[in-house]
C-alpha cells in the first residue's frame, strides 16, 4: 500500500482466546522490501483489551508501532475502534 493508504488482507487462520486477559501478546512479522531484497522485521506487540471475540486486526503506523485488536467491527466501518489514516496536509 502507499504511504498514507490503508489496504487489507486476509489471512486464515489465527486463534485468540475466547477472553482478554492481561499481558496478553503476538509475535508480528512484516518485510519491507527493498527492490529484490527482502527486509523482515518482528516485534511483539500487545493484543489491546476486547469484550468478545471477533477478528484480529494489525495497524501498522510511522516509526514501526503496531497495534493489535480484536473486533467484530469491519475495518472500513466508521464504528471500527481504529480509524482510517488522514494524510496531514504538509506530508508527500
Amino acid at each position: 500500500m502507499t504511504r498514507w493508504g490503508a489496504g487489507g488482507a486476509n489471512i486464515c487462520c489465527a486463534t485468540i482466546p475466547r477472553v482478554w486477559y492481561p499481558g496478553m501478546k503476538v509475535s508480528v512479522r512484516w518485510d519491507m522490501p527493498d527492490g529484490h531484497t527482502h527486509n523482515v522485521k518482528e516485534k511483539i506487540v500487545d493484543v489491546e483489551k476486547y469484550d468478545k471475540p471477533g477478528s484480529v486486526y494489525i495497524h501498522f503506523f510511522p516509526n514501526e508501532e503496531i497495534r493489535v485488536i480484536v473486533t467484530s467491527i469491519a475495518g472500513w466501518s466508521q464504528e471500527h475502534p481504529i480509524p482510517p489514516p488522514v494524510k496531514p496536509a504538509n506530508a508527500k
